[in-house]
């Protein structure tokens, strides 16, 4: 018997397709597909195939090797098979319930920060339209109420590209140099501001040789409301510094009825009661740069200073003007010559004040750029 089984009788358990042999390999193989943890399992049908080989040679008898067989072809798949289809199944889904409840998620916060960021640049667009009639109504005669109705449009698209996903719409090409633009000016629009408020306290220094007060629009018999600011504050040193000689600057512009140091020094003589000796008119300039250049050559004609001049003979100088102007007007005091000279800043409307630091941002840009 023995030697019949060992030259291939059918009997024989390794040629047979239902022998313990193949079924402990085809519940190993799907227990490792199915389950990351098989060693409990592979370890159980690695000792039922050793079982029944053992078996099958030391009992010669056919019926004592199918019964083996039988036994383990009945018991050793079902392991694997029961366990992995459990552990997937449940694995799967709490998979899926984890990534239904993400996406949920996500979706309920991401649109309601969305549709919130583009009210907000909506509202602000509004705001700023509102505020160019604000500015225009005040009749400055300048046409910066312009850049406002700019922003509320600029707002605009913004609100949409928010709301439309345009910036991610673009490439990468585009929006860093975009990106690289925007934080560039924004940086240097603070750094103005930070300036410009760095000087709107001044207040100068006592007995100064004179006192410059710059220009602004006027009207038919009155100063506007930011000059008289100005010429408020000179009035107020020019009582308290009774040395002190003041030169009012500034020419007739085509929407004033003439020149503004005609209608300033007006307004110091007979509404703030300064004598008229001590006022000396300046009525040819229509910028800034002007203004101080044409009263610097009053000054060195009157003391002989300046270029040919004695530098310890120096008069000392302060410029009269609204707070948000100061910094710049120093500025340009320097690069005209002046070195004994201060900032006394005057007061300026409330109401308007974001228009004239906005606005004294761009003219600080285009001086530096002509400079």
């Amino acid at each position: 018997m023995m030697n019949e089984l060992q030259s291939g009788d059918p009997q024989d358990n390794r040629n047979d397709p239902h022998s313990t042999g193949s079924a402990s390999e085809t519940a190993s193989d799907t227990t490792t597909n199915n389950t990351p943890d098989t060693t409990s399992t592979n370890t159980a049908t690695g000792a039922s195939t050793d079982a029944a080989a053992t078996t099958s040679e030391s009992a010669n008898d056919p019926a004592t090797t199918a019964t083996t067989n039988a036994a383990a072809d009945t018991i050793t798949p079902d392991i694997p098979t029961s366990t992995g289809t459990s552990t997937n199944a449940k694995t799967t889904t709490t998979e899926f319930a984890n990534d239904t409840a993400t996406n949920a998620t996500a979706t309920h916060i991401h649109f309601p920060l969305r549709q919130a960021a583009t009210t907000i640049v909506c509202i602000a667009a509004l705001a700023s339209l509102w505020y160019a009639r604000a500015v225009y109504n005040t009749h400055t005669g300048t046409s910066f109420w312009l850049f406002w109705v700019a922003l509320a449009l600029a707002l605009g698209v913004w609100a949409a590209a928010i709301w439309f996903h345009w910036w991610r719409a673009l490439p990468n090409a585009a929006r860093i140099p975009i990106g690289i633009v925007l934080c560039v000016a924004l940086c240097s629009f603070g750094m103005s501001q930070a300036a410009i408020v760095s000087h709107m306290r001044d207040e100068g220094d006592r007995n100064l040789d004179y006192i410059i007060v710059l220009g602004a629009q006027v009207y038919q018999g009155s100063p506007s409301l930011v000059l008289r600011y100005r010429l408020d504050k000179a009035a107020e040193y020019l009582r308290a510094n009774p040395g002190t000689t003041c030169i009012v600057s500034g020419g007739q512009g085509p929407n004033e009825p003439y020149a503004e140091a005609r209608g300033m020094a007006d307004y110091l003589e007979h509404d703030a009661g300064i004598d008229a000796s001590r006022i000396i008119e300046e009525p040819d300039s229509s910028t800034t740069v002007e203004n101080l250049r044409n009263s610097r050559a009053i000054i060195d004609s009157a003391n002989n200073t300046g270029s040919a001049g004695d530098a310890a003979s120096e008069p000392s100088i302060g410029i009269v003007t609204n707070d948000f102007h100061v910094f710049r007007s120093l500025q340009i005091a320097h690069d005209q010559g002046y070195t004994d000279v201060r900032g006394i800043a005057a007061g300026s409307p409330r109401d308007m004040l974001l228009n004239n630091m906005v606005r004294e941002s761009f003219a600080e840009a285009k001086y530096l750029i002509k400079r």
